[in-house]
């Protein structure tokens, strides 16, 4: 039988919690520039598809914090929100619908590798994350 030992010193990032601090602090950036992209994009959708615009709607269309690295990106449960996304079919006409959200959802999953590399170059030129 025998026994092995070791021993170290922890110095640095690590040891006095900056690094946790720091990924923390990715996340939240991270899911923040998500959430306003995806707000952005909604928006443009919209801006792009309706043929007689007014922006009441899409000036109600926002982000908002669930969690320190969640956000959630919705248009304040306005009640026609749903049929401009979805449409609907009537004996008279047939509206398809925009499906802006949808489109910006996508989009979003598309962009989200993009936007994470781009807020990490960021941190790491900063001595962060390295």
């Amino acid at each position: 039988m025998w026994e092995i030992r070791f021993n170290s010193r922890v110095h640095g990032p690590i040891h006095d919690g900056r690094m946790a601090r720091w990924v923390k602090e990715y996340e939240h950036d991270v899911a923040s520039a998500l959430a306003d992209s995806a707000k952005d994009t909604w928006v443009n959708n919209l801006k792009t598809s309706i043929r007689h615009p007014t922006p009441y709607y899409w000036t109600r269309i926002d982000k908002r914090e669930i969690d320190s690295n969640r956000y959630e990106v919705h248009d304040h449960g306005i009640v026609y929100g749903a049929w401009l996304e979805t449409g609907q079919y009537t004996p008279r006409r047939r509206f398809e619908g925009y499906h802006a959200e949808l489109r910006a959802k996508e989009e979003a999953r598309a962009k989200r590798g993009n936007i994470a590399r781009r807020i990490l170059r960021r941190y790491r030129s900063e001595g962060k994350l390295r």
